[in-house]
């Protein structure tokens, strides 16, 4: 098990308690502020290596590449989320096939808002890489949504593991968010310069690679916010999950409409050569630290 983490003290005692029936988790820490680190010791499973975080694609590979793992397979965990016993045991049974077919595994998850499972308004399923041989896999340079490239083939897992994004409290996630808004803005940018023929597969038969597609035509598309909040409340029908799914929706165009804003900021920068306030902006955004 491999848990990047940064001042997560509400969340790891919960996710550590899922983990119990692995012998080796590793927290590859970003030098926390708070308890993280000291409820993290507290569990006889638990390895706690610390390094400054730099960019999310750098600290990933650093876990792959520099931690010595008890088994050949690793399950990649966040803080806020937890392993079921359905997935925990799909785990269980997949690592310990004679010969596994493939070196890594996608697995969906399901997201938690107001004390309930909002799976239409969160574009369900989405699917996400994280049961992995660490010698087969690294991630690509991506200011943001940083992307696995496996060496070997890919399957998936049936069970779903859980998303409590909201567990820290409304203010973490919109300082999260605005965090994660810079480093979006920064990859709109890169690839509006490209143009549309560098958007990718739209018709591709990986999940993953499909979705990061239509993410980078998002880009172009302007009042992306609005249309956003029209995707996802009315045509993948976000408004069955009640207040929670309105609520969600409108956090997320909220979201969008951050990003659209600072890209609007980069390129009038650009424009306008304001050379100060380009560099300032066009930064990678991971060289400014963690929220």
């Amino acid at each position: 098990m491999l848990i990047l983490t940064k001042d997560e003290e509400a969340n790891i005692a919960a996710c550590l308690d899922c983990l119990a029936f692995a012998d080796d988790v590793v927290l590859l820490d970003s030098y926390s502020t708070d308890r993280t680190v000291e409820i993290a010791k507290q569990y006889p499973n638990v390895r706690v290596i610390s390094r400054t975080f730099d960019t999310e694609y750098l600290q990933r590979n650093f876990g792959f590449e520099e931690i010595s793992f008890k088994h050949p397979w690793v399950y990649i965990c966040d803080a806020d989320e937890r392993v079921p016993a359905d997935l925990r045991d799909e785990l269980i049974r997949t690592v310990n096939l004679p010969n596994p077919p493939h070196v890594a595994y996608r697995i969906r998850y399901k997201n938690f808002f107001l004390g309930r499972w909002i799976k239409r308004s969160t574009g369900y399923p989405v699917w996400l890489i994280r049961l992995v041989r660490p010698d087969l896999v690294r991630y690509e340079k991506r200011a943001t949504n940083v992307h696995p490239i496996v060496d070997g083939s890919t399957g998936s897992l049936q069970a779903h593991f859980h998303h409590y994004s909201f567990n820290s409290g409304l203010r973490r996630w919109f300082d999260k968010h605005n965090f994660y808004s810079d480093r979006e803005a920064y990859e709109a940018v890169q690839v509006r310069k490209l143009g549309l023929r560098n958007v990718g597969k739209l018709t591709s038969r990986d999940p993953m690679a499909k979705r990061r597609a239509f993410k980078n035509l998002s880009f172009f598309v302007r009042a992306r916010a609005v249309w956003r909040f029209l995707y996802q409340y009315f045509l993948r029908l976000g408004f069955l999950d009640g207040m929670a799914g309105l609520r969600y929706c409108a956090m997320i165009s909220m979201y969008e409409y951050w990003i659209e804003m600072k890209i609007i900021e980069l390129e009038h920068a650009w424009r306008n050569r304001t050379e100060q306030v380009v560099a300032r902006l066009l930064v990678e955004p991971g060289q400014r630290g963690t929220p």
